[in-house]
């Protein structure tokens, strides 16, 4: 019974990634050699219209309520997220939540970008998008990941844009053998065993705090915590089959500066603090009859999104329509998008992704620019 919903659910979710890259993404490509600034300006307008669709068919189609407590993201900040990693699928429920919890003149071109495992960004279609979206892609080789996580917050700097960088300190999600190899970590270090969250690891998430701290570009972290209610989708073949939870409570914690700073011991005392308040919680929630992590006192106020949501659910399941025929009818739209396919193929073999692309030509016209102011004072 479950795949009536489910296989609607992924094709639906899937056709709206390609109709996407190829409607928009393909043809914008130039854009980027133009001005990597409204290059990034449109991408994340479209990545940002696009998490609504997610949202709106878990909404529609498996009535699923994302219940969100905590405080409001600023759209006009750039923060950090940690969250545990409770499922493999929790992104896809991050998603709703964060597009429910945003406010600020920016929400509308403010995707979370995540930072994920390298091999992700070959998967066709969703891990294509990622790349186009900025998304940072890592090795967990330290001194290739560092380079890269430089790279993208000087980048990030440099344009003047507004971004939320979500990571997963955990690095992995919530399983019986994670959780044995968490608890032989807290045996070495020491440290207490924890049943409802992994014990973090913090050299990524301290390196990201202090370059974005070091740029003057950090105004808050803010801290995830996300239970299932109902049923645990452990995997994605829990979103073919439709073994969907119905119920989803995800809280959202801000810090200001103040409460950490730029030192290593600072940061990584920060993280291990949030991490053994996130199991105490989970405890106590899961030993107890609550629907809730916390009261009402703590409901977010938020406006209601409905109507935007309605909106995306409507363009996103229209748009593969258009796109087919043009895709069909027209053979200068074929070529643009194999064009760019073939290029981004290309990318993909010989470097680290299109987003190394991306921050490799603004860093090639900052040197032509820097050339020419040069030459110009020589004259």
């Amino acid at each position: 019974m479950g795949y009536i919903k489910g296989i609607p659910y992924i094709i639906l979710w899937f056709s709206s990634i390609f109709a996407g890259y190829a409607g928009f993404f393909c043809p914008l490509l130039p854009l980027m050699f133009i001005s990597n600034k409204w290059y990034r300006r449109v991408t994340d307008f479209l990545l940002t219209f696009w998490q609504m669709y997610p949202s709106a068919l878990l909404e529609f189609i498996h009535g699923c309520d994302i219940h969100v407590t905590g405080d409001a993201i600023n759209a006009d900040e750039n923060i950090l997220l940690v969250m545990n990693h409770r499922t493999r699928t929790d992104w896809n429920y991050l998603w709703p939540a964060v597009s429910k919890a945003t406010i600020g003149r920016n929400r509308w071109m403010y995707p979370t970008k995540f930072v994920l495992k390298d091999p992700i960004r070959h998967v066709p279609g969703v891990g294509w998008m990622m790349q186009l979206g900025s998304y940072l892609y890592i090795k967990r080789h330290w001194e290739e990941d560092q380079i890269k996580m430089a790279k993208a917050i000087d980048f990030f700097t440099e344009l003047n844009t507004k971004f939320s960088l979500l990571i997963f300190p955990e690095g992995t999600d919530l399983t019986p053998q994670t959780k044995a190899n968490s608890d032989r970590f807290a045996d070495k270090m020491g440290l207490p065993h924890y049943d409802h969250v992994l014990h973090p690891r913090t050299t990524g998430f301290c390196y990201l705090a202090k370059k974005m701290l070091e740029k003057g570009t950090l105004d808050a972290i803010y801290d995830a915590t996300i239970v299932y209610v109902d049923k645990t989708p452990q995997n994605e073949k829990s979103l073919v089959n439709g073994n969907v939870p119905k119920h989803i409570c995800i809280h959202f914690k801000r810090y200001n500066y103040g409460e950490f700073n730029a030192s290593e011991q600072s940061l990584q005392k920060f993280l291990e603090t949030r991490w053994s308040e996130k199991e105490a919680l989970l405890a106590d929630f899961q030993s107890s009859d609550r629907r809730t992590l916390y009261d009402s006192k703590m409901e977010m106020r938020v406006r209601p999104y409905t109507r935007n949501f309605l909106l995306a659910l409507i363009f996103w399941t229209l748009l593969p329509f258009p796109v087919g025929y043009f895709l069909y009818t027209c053979p200068t739209f074929r070529y643009i998008v194999i064009a760019h396919t073939i290029f981004l193929l290309s990318v993909n073999i010989l470097s680290d992704g299109f987003q190394s692309v991306e921050i490799g030509v603004h860093e090639s016209k900052k040197r032509v620019r820097r050339l020419f102011v040069h030459e110009h004072h020589d004259n």
